[in-house]
């Protein structure tokens, strides 16, 4: 955490504690909370202006600039005392190719031969070979082919995709980056049940929610619907937010729960953690419009017997 965060929270603190009577909600609290941080950092990074030497400098300015232009200026300062620093290059590019699927490709496709090369001239591949972000050195090199990993993803390059999950996991076999939900989702989408049960056991075989959701779409993809009956009644047992996330999707709200999803990482076994999967995994769940019907009622089903089986019978 920076110091600029350290110093957000701790005014943010006091802030609540100042307006805890206007907060009449939970939602009302987490919105004050989040622009309340928001502000406050903003307010210590342009303090921190005058004073800023090095491209880290800039690069946290810009993390928290109150303007894309701003920001821009910021990381053109980084770039002017690192030329090769990879994550303003990379926030550079995001920000020049917005909504440009294609410019956005071949740039990053041209970082990241860049980035490479880098890597390679200080001997990265080897000395930290399968551990790549633990050492701080290659988390941007990390973001670099993360990003181009997403963005091959929203242009519809699935089998590319997987090829560069698939790496990202080779270079950080701990996966800090949970590159493996994602490519358990593209192992779904393209019904390759034995690379998905491969992840899923390299992994520990654990009963996490973006295992069990996507092995259940795949089951179903695949017309094996005893198998994903057995794996929607697992992933219920352990979130027990899917019998709401289920609903919500039948009833084609979830862009409207997407939408309300605060800024944080979601907690695991949640709510937000379904709605998480379903956002960054869309290009799965409309590609079974029926399956939230069907998982909906398996969920439904047990639920009502449940309660059958715990009601008594009144003898007459």
């Amino acid at each position: 955490m920076s110091r600029e965060t350290e110093k957000g929270l701790k005014e943010l603190q006091k802030s609540s504690d100042e307006h805890a009577e206007e907060a009449v909600d939970e939602v009302s609290v987490n919105l004050f909370s989040a622009q309340s941080l928001v502000e406050c950092i903003q307010k210590h990074a342009e303090q921190k202006t005058q004073s800023a030497e090095t491209a880290s400098d800039y690069l946290e300015l810009a993390r928290w600039a109150a303007s894309r232009k701003k920001r821009a200026e910021y990381l053109r300062k980084a770039l002017e005392l690192e030329p090769d620093n990879l994550d303003a290059r990379l926030q550079l590019i995001m920000r020049a190719t917005d909504d440009q699927m294609e410019e956005q490709l071949l740039a990053l496709q041209e970082l990241l031969e860049a980035a490479d090369k880098q890597m390679e001239k200080v001997g990265a591949f080897k000395e930290y070979a399968g551990e790549f972000w633990t050492a701080p050195e290659t988390r941007p090199y990390m973001r670099v082919r993360y990003t181009y990993f997403d963005v091959l993803i929203s242009c519809g390059m699935m089998r590319r995709a997987i090829d560069e999950g698939q790496r990202l996991l080779e270079l950080c076999e701990n996966d800090n980056l949970d590159v493996r939900y994602q490519l358990m989702h593209l192992y779904a989408f393209m019904e390759d049940e034995m690379h998905a049960l491969a992840l899923h056991k390299q992994y520990g075989a654990n009963e996490e929610t973006q295992m069990l959701l996507p092995l259940a779409v795949l089951y179903y993809k695949m017309n094996q619907l005893g198998k994903a009956e057995d794996y929607i009644k697992r992933l219920a047992k352990v979130n027990r937010n899917t019998k709401k996330f289920l609903r919500v999707a039948v009833r084609n709200e979830l862009d409207e729960y997407i939408d309300e999803m605060g800024p944080y990482e979601y907690v695991p076994f949640t709510l937000e953690e379904l709605l998480d999967a379903a956002m960054k995994a869309r290009y799965l769940f409309d590609s079974v419009p029926y399956f939230f019907e069907w998982a909906n009622r398996i969920v439904s089903a047990k639920t009502s017997t449940k309660k059958s089986a715990g009601t008594p019978r009144v003898q007459n």
